[in-house]
C-alpha cells in the first residue's frame, strides 16, 4: 500500500465530529447552573418584626417567575437529551447551535428576574416592559431550538438512527411554532392585562414538554422501519 492509500484509508476512518455524550455532559452542566442561579432571585427582603408573612407573600411574583423559569430550562434538558440521544456525532455546525440554545438558558435568569420585579411593585408599565423583554428572550430560545434542528437535519452522518430526516424537518417546524406564540401571548397581554402573558408562556412551557416524548416516539418507529426494512432485504436476496 502506497502513502497516498494509506492516507485514504485514514481519512475514511475519521470520526465526523466529536461523540455526542461529550456534548450532552457539557451542556448538563451549563443548563444544571442556569437553573441554580435562578433561586438567587429569591431574597425575603427587609421587614418589620411579626410582618414576615406579609413580607413573603410581597415576593409570590418571584416565586411564580422561578417556578416558569425553573420549568422552563427543565423542559429544555429534556429536549435537549432527546435530540442528542438521536445522534452519535456532532459537528462545528452543531456545536455552535447548541451554544446558541445553551446562551438562551444562561441569559434566561434576568428576564425571570425583571418579570419578578415588575410584578411585585405592581406598575402596569413596568409589568409590560417585562413581559416583553421575557416573550421576546423566549422567542429567541425557541428560534436556536429551530436552528439547532435544522442544522442537525442537513447531517444525517451524525444520526444514531438512518432516515431520521423527516422526524428532525418535523421538530423544526413544531419549534418555530412554538417561537412563534411568544409573540402572540406577548400581544394578548397588552391589549389585555399583563398577566395574561405570564399565564401563557406557563402553557406554552407545558405545551414545549410534549417534545422530548414526540422526538422519542418517532425516532422508536424509525428504528422499527429500519429493521423491518432490513429484514425484507435479507429476505429478497436469500
Amino acid at each position: 500500500m502506497d502513502h497516498n492509500e494509506s492516507s485514504s484509508t485514514v481519512a475514511l476512518d475519521d470520526p465526523p465530529g466529536l461523540p455526542a455524550h461529550r456534548v450532552e455532559l457539557f451542556s448538563d452542566g451549563v443548563l444544571g447552573i442556569a437553573m441554580t442561579l435562578l433561586v438567587l432571585d429569591l431574597a425575603v427582603g427587609e421587614f418589620e418584626t411579626g410582618s414576615l408573612s406579609a413580607a413573603l407573600s410581597h415576593q409570590r411574583a418571584a416565586y411564580v417567575a422561578f417556578l416558569i423559569s425553573f420549568v422552563f430550562i427543565g423542559v429544555m434538558w429534556m429536549n435537549h437529551y432527546a435530540a442528542f440521544h438521536q445522534m452519535r456525532w456532532v459537528n462545528t455546525p452543531v456545536l455552535w447551535a447548541n451554544l446558541g440554545v445553551l446562551l438562551g438558558a444562561v441569559v434566561l435568569p434576568y428576564p425571570t428576574a425583571v418579570l419578578a420585579a415588575a410584578f411585585r411593585d405592581g406598575n402596569r408599565a413596568d409589568e409590560r416592559t417585562a413581559i416583553i423583554l421575557y416573550g421576546s428572550m423566549a422567542f429567541v430560545m425557541g428560534l436556536s431550538w429551530a436552528v439547532l434542528f435544522w442544522t442537525i437535519s442537513r447531517h444525517p452522518q451524525l444520526w444514531s438512527t438512518p432516515n431520521s430526516g423527516p422526524m428532525w424537518h418535523r421538530v423544526t417546524l413544531w419549534a418555530v411554532g412554538g417561537a412563534c406564540a411568544y409573540p402572540v401571548s406577548i400581544v394578548l397581554g397588552l391589549v389585555t392585562t399583563p398577566l395574561v402573558s405570564v399565564v401563557l408562556f406557563f402553557f406554552l412551557v407545558l405545551y414545549r414538554s410534549t417534545q422530548a416524548s414526540r422526538i422519542n416516539a418517532t425516532s422508536k418507529k424509525i428504528r422499527q422501519q429500519n429493521a423491518l426494512a432490513d429484514i425484507t432485504d435479507a429476505g429478497a436476496r436469500a
